[in-house]
């Protein structure tokens, strides 16, 4: 695995696509890399569950939920706050059009005889 990696990051490219980098590095390797990345002229692309290592390397993040792209910016700890944001907003608004159905469906009742 290291020396896949190795292989890949001595390779001069514009761009980089790293899945699960992380995965089977010990922390002097996980230390390495994550400076190396940092120091990357190209474009990244990160497939990480370790929000340690993302945290200082990212800062967009394109997040893919049914079937959309949203973008984020800045690193894994700011997505969490934007996306919680986000998703927040989305349920007020959803109980908001609820509420005016409800409302709109008690207007239009037909009248008892």
């Amino acid at each position: 695995m290291r020396l896949n990696l190795a292989q890949a990051l001595i390779c001069r490219s514009d761009l980089l696509l790293l899945d699960e980098p992380t995965n089977h590095l010990d922390l002097d390797a996980v230390i390495w890399l994550e400076k190396w990345l940092k120091s990357y002229p190209g474009t990244l692309i990160l497939i990480s569950h370790d929000r340690d290592f993302l945290d200082p390397i990212v800062d967009k993040i394109i997040h893919i939920e049914q079937q959309t792209l949203f973008e984020y910016t800045g690193n894994y700890s700011a997505f969490e706050v934007q996306r919680a944001t986000r998703l927040a907003q989305q349920q007020a608004m959803y109980e908001s059009q609820q509420e005016r159905v409800a409302h709109l469906q008690k207007l239009h009742r037909p009248f008892p005889r």
